[in-house]
């Protein structure tokens, strides 16, 4: 099936309301429909859109291939990105359709296999991951520096991760961004083990790939779960746990990892090509890779250097 994401000039996003009489009758989801056989996905998308909504697809970029199996049945999503379309949008076949702010889906009841396009449509493009204070004595300094990024980029996102502090500082950094994040209205997600987790408010978890290896089930937490991966092994072993998004490094060279051997744009394209769940390119990207990484398919950008002022002297 091909399946369309689309957003209006206000950010909302397009979702309709299957017939009653149908496979998963009375549910919303996503505008599209199935592939004729042998017919490429793109070219499904553009002419289901054609005969639901009235619209032509001018330019869209797939993002998402989500296998899944309900009791009765096998399907396969192939998602695009529809970032433009000819004429105004229109319920051709007298479907509901609604135009829905990202943060007001989960108020919808959608099928179990849509359940990654709603996490696409609600997780911004730039996904701000916080520099490690050297010791404890530059926590304060980080903190500002993380709050003029996210103020300065517009961050909604936001990873938090200090590798080389003990528990309790960590800790103290931790809630100091929290706070931040708070005030900003940003998401969080924590990089550190889980049982330091229970010591802080509600927040996300993201997962270094060691961590990811020792999960055999998703653990019941709030908030986004993420990981990192490096290479295809870590990426089926995230999209079967399953997270929420991934983070994908290192993409270039970093000042951070200098001895890691970067993958490159065309490794980072296969991975995507294989991803059920938003990806995010790390390593070496700033604003201005934005377009290129999402004209690949991926979520957005993570970046520390690339979102953050320059520290102080």
């Amino acid at each position: 099936m091909a399946v369309g994401l689309l957003r209006d000039t206000d950010g909302r996003v397009l979702i309709t309301r299957r017939g009653r009489d149908t496979h998963l009758g009375g549910l919303w989801e996503f505008p599209g429909g199935k592939c004729a056989p042998g017919e490429p996905a793109g070219t499904a998308l553009d002419r289901e859109l054609r005969e639901e909504l009235g619209i032509g697809v001018l330019d869209a970029v797939e993002t998402l291939v989500i296998p899944h199996r309900y009791p009765d049945r096998r399907v396969e999503l192939r998602v695009f990105r529809v970032d433009c379309w000819n004429d105004a949008v229109v319920a051709r076949e007298g479907q509901p359709l609604r135009w829905v702010r990202p943060e007001a889906l989960a108020e919808f009841a959608f099928p179990a296999a849509s359940r990654a396009i709603v996490n696409a449509a609600r997780l911004p493009e730039t996904y701000l991951v916080s520099p490690a204070p050297p010791s404890p004595v530059q926590i304060a300094d980080c903190v500002g520096r993380v709050e003029q990024g996210i103020i300065a980029n517009a961050i909604r996102l936001l990873q938090i991760r200090a590798p080389g502090l003990d528990r309790e500082a960590f800790l103290d950094y931790a809630r100091r961004l929290l706070e931040v994040a708070a005030r900003h209205r940003v998401e969080t997600l924590v990089n550190a083990p889980e049982d330091w987790l229970d010591r802080l408010p509600p927040t996300g978890w993201h997962l270094t790939e060691r961590r990811l290896r020792s999960l055999r089930a998703r653990p019941s937490r709030e908030g986004w779960l993420s990981a990192s991966v490096h290479d295809r092994e870590g990426l089926l072993r995230a999209m079967a746990l399953p997270v929420d998004f991934v983070v994908v490094a290192p993409v270039r060279s970093t000042r951070t990892h200098p001895g890691a051997r970067p993958l490159g744009f065309p490794a980072f394209t296969a991975l995507r090509a294989e991803a059920s769940c938003p990806m995010y390119a790390l390593g070496g990207m700033t604003p201005e890779n934005l377009p290129a990484v999402r004209a690949l398919g991926a979520q957005g950008i993570a970046a520390i250097r690339g979102l953050l002022p320059e520290p102080r002297a």
